[in-house]
Order: structure tokens, then sequence, then C-alpha cells
């Protein structure tokens, strides 16, 4: 195991940060990843590699498609980090899909039982509302507080509820709930009744349903049985729930993870929890690098890094380089 002077926070994407192509550098560079593939893919008996690689992006976005494509690149891009320069995290979290991401990568679980569990977590989001019935929209510009108070404003009514689903930074937080409650929060946060509610962007989100919701409590409901079934182990590194935000050693988060299905993701706090144990440096396993945005207008001072191309390993191999010559 690599020592580093400082401790090193891993961070997992969720859905929304992929893209066809996203594992192509893996395969070309690291071509024992094409493995890891290979056993997501004979697990949910779905070429996550052909997926990955090629698309079409309109069947990657796909909920039941994303989550385990996204899951196997984030794990793979890890697997380099670890077995070929030796890096272990001092701790790990990741967004919403992306704490699975964490939780394989710790050993937590097996990857077999991780995209079994992800695909399947996926049919059952993916078709948990109508078409039409729910949405997401993101809010820039508002503190949590005055988000809240506008969701509670905004619920009124039959088919109408709209709740805080992320608070994913300072000023950005994603609602969702029925069509016409995240409408009627538009409305409200339009500023012309109310000027202190006013948004500075509100942006609807292509999702299939209302991710993190109580318009979901069916479907973690549905969900429960599949994690009672996994044989969990303690994490070899600790993660943080989007639960609670919360840091745990402990293996069997079958019910933390029922109820992050249905409940906001804290990410905010997850991230400041992170912070309070001495992580101040990040490295994003993965497609996109939407945390490490997210992660800078959290922690002051935070250093991030990501890792979704050769130049990006090039870059981490010399970083974690330095940081054990200069702790030994």
């Amino acid at each position: 195991m690599a020592a580093h002077k400082q401790p090193i926070g891993v961070l997992f994407p969720g859905q929304g940060s992929q893209y066809p192509g996203m594992s192509k550098i893996l395969i070309e560079h690291f071509p024992w990843t094409k493995t890891l593939f290979e056993e997501a893919s004979d697990a949910i008996r779905v070429d996550l590699l052909k997926l990955s690689l090629q698309g079409p992006s309109e069947e990657l976005q796909l909920t039941a498609n994303a989550q385990p494509s996204i899951l196997v690149t984030s794990y793979a891009w890890y697997q380099v980090l670890h077995k070929t320069l030796g890096f272990r995290p001092a701790a790990g979290a990741g967004h919403s899909l992306g704490e699975y991401s964490a939780l394989v990568s710790s050993q937590a679980l097996s990857l077999f039982d991780a995209v079994t569990l992800v695909r399947k977590r996926g049919e059952l989001m993916q078709f948990a509302v109508p078409a039409g019935k729910g949405k997401m929209s993101a809010v820039i510009g508002l503190d949590d507080d005055k988000v809240k108070d506008i969701c509670n404003a905004a619920s009124t009514g039959n088919d109408c509820l709209v709740v805080p689903a992320n608070f994913n930074a300072p000023s950005q937080v994603v609602i969702a709930g029925h069509a016409a409650g995240v409408d009627r929060f538009a409305k409200l946060a339009n500023g012309s009744d109310n000027p202190h509610w006013k948004a500075r962007k509100i942006i609807p989100l292509n999702v299939s349903a209302p991710f993190h919701c109580p318009l979901m409590a069916d479907t973690a409901n549905a969900f429960l049985p599949f994690l009672e079934k996994i044989n969990w182990s303690d994490p070899q590194f600790p993660i943080v729930s989007n639960l609670d935000a919360k840091l745990r050693n402990t293996g069997n988060v079958s019910s933390i993870l029922k109820d992050q299905i249905d409940h906001p993701v804290l990410w905010t706090s997850c991230v400041q929890t992170l912070e309070r144990h001495g992580i101040k440096t990040y490295i994003e396993m993965g497609p996109s690098r939407v945390l490490s945005g997210l992660v800078k207008r959290i922690v002051e001072g935070a250093s991030t890094l990501s890792i979704d191309s050769l130049e990006d390993f090039q870059k981490l191999e010399s970083f974690l380089k330095e940081t054990q010559n200069a702790a030994s």
C-alpha cells in the first residue's frame, strides 16, 4: 500500500456522466481491464463494453444501461490506479449510483453483485413513474433553505409534490416530484411575487423518472430484497453515505441504499464529511468531471484531480509518486 503525505479521497460519479467512448482509453492502454467489462457483461447479459465504447447514446443513457456502464468504467479506473500505482485512498464517496462504484472499489461487495444490483436498480427506477407524470430540474442561485421553502409552497393539491432531491453544492440543488409540482416551483421562483425567491436559473433535466423523492418509495421497497441477498464485506476504506453523510466502515448497508432511492442525495454534506476527516485532495474516478467542479464549490482550497484519459493517468502517476516520496 502506498503512503501519501496528505489523505486522498476518491469520488465516483453518478448517472448523467456517461458518454459513448468513455472506456476507449482503458481498453487501449490498460487492456487487462477488458476482463472487468466482460465479467460485468456476463453478470447481466448486456454488452457493457460495446455500450460504453460505441453507444449509441440513446441506448447508453437509458437508466438501466447507464448505471452498470458507469459503475464498471469507474471501477476499472480505480483498479488501474490501485494495481499499477499501489494507490489506496483514505476514504471515498459516490454520487447516487456512484455510491455503488465506491462500495465495489472498496471491496464491500463483488463486481458481479454490484453490476447485478445497479442493473436491477436502474430497471426499477426507469419505470417507477408513468411517462410525463414526474420531473426533475436543477435550481441555480438559491440557498438550500429557500429551495425547501419554495418546495413546500409549491406542493399544494393532489399530484403536486416537489422536494429537494440532490444537494449538489452551495446554490445548486436539484428538485424532483410530480411534473405539476416542479412546474409550480419554477413559477414561484421566477421572482415576480417574491423577489427573494428568485432563482438565477432553472434547468429541466432529461431523466426517465423523478429520482430521490417520495415518488420512488415503491421502487425502494421493491429493491430491498435484492440488496438483502448480497454477501457484504467490510470495506477496505470507509465510504460516506448519501443518505446521512456519515462515514462508515461496515459492509452491510442494505437499509441505507434502500432509503437512498427515495431520499435526497446530501452531496454537499458528504464532501464536508470528507473534509472534516482531513481530506482536501480528491480524485474523481471515471467519466466526465462533474464532481470535481462541485467539490471546488464546497471545499475552499480543495485540490481535485480526475482520471478519464491517458493524460489524466500520467498526471496522477506523477502526483502520487511525489506525495509518496514526500511521505517516506
